[in-house]
């Protein structure tokens, strides 16, 4: 289940970073170009359902995403349990605070195979979706982004846009689940705090450090 927490952080990075060079190059749906036009930031509270393939639902969550472009983000679950999925371009943090248990990776290697592969490389979306305005449905304009990957973990994921506000996201994975996002008070370029995309470990808890090392570097060893 937590995975399909992280592919929902790296789905709106890929949103309001890598959609950027498609807005500029492909002309996309009138929703999706507006909503670009002058972001710099995003914050928004959430609730985040996931069901299986029977519909059932497997779990709700709420929480609070801020995002600053470029490539920052602080992604947080309160409920059903506590998580924190952080970025300041170049570290990701995720931070699992029942579990007493940090992991820090590279942002360019654990964005991979996901959508926000495009994170930090600026790549033609159209080379790697297939993007098709939906239309407008309930007042929300839809676009849908399918992989052209076919060893992709997801098959589509539907954005939603209302009023140049993204209202939502869904995402249908390749075991038939579906991952629904609705997103609540949002505001558009908001005065966020540097410290945000930040993270140190608290005392006492497991850190996982899977960064690859730099010329010279030895690899980091888990701490206690």
């Amino acid at each position: 289940m937590r995975l399909a927490l992280f592919i929902a952080v790296s789905l709106l990075a890929m949103i309001c970073f890598s959609l950027s060079v498609f807005a500029q190059e492909q002309a996309p749906a009138t929703a999706l170009d507006e909503f670009l036009e002058g972001l710099d930031g995003f914050s928004s509270a959430f609730e985040q359902t996931l069901t299986n393939e029977r519909g059932e639902q497997i779990e709700k969550s709420v929480g609070v995403v801020y995002i600053h472009r470029p490539g920052k983000f602080h992604w947080a679950y309160w409920e059903p349990y506590s998580q924190y999925i952080i970025s300041n371009g170049v570290t990701l943090w995720i931070y699992d605070e029942d579990l007493e248990q940090v992991t820090i990776k590279d942002v360019a290697q654990s964005l991979d195979d996901t959508p926000a592969e495009v994170l930090g490389g600026y790549v033609d979306v159209n080379t790697h979706y297939v993007v098709i305005d939906l239309g407008e449905a309930g007042g929300v304009d839809w676009l849908e982004l399918t992989p052209r990957n076919i060893d992709s973990q997801y098959k589509a994921v539907l954005l939603g846009f209302r009023d140049r506000d993204l209202g939502g996201m869904i995402l249908h994975d390749n075991l038939g689940q579906k991952t629904d996002i609705v997103f609540k008070d949002t505001k558009r370029n908001p005065v966020l705090k540097p410290e945000l995309f930040e993270f140190t470990p608290p005392e006492g808890i497991d850190v996982i450090d899977n960064r690859e090392p730099g010329p010279g570097d030895a690899p980091a060893p888990a701490q206690p």
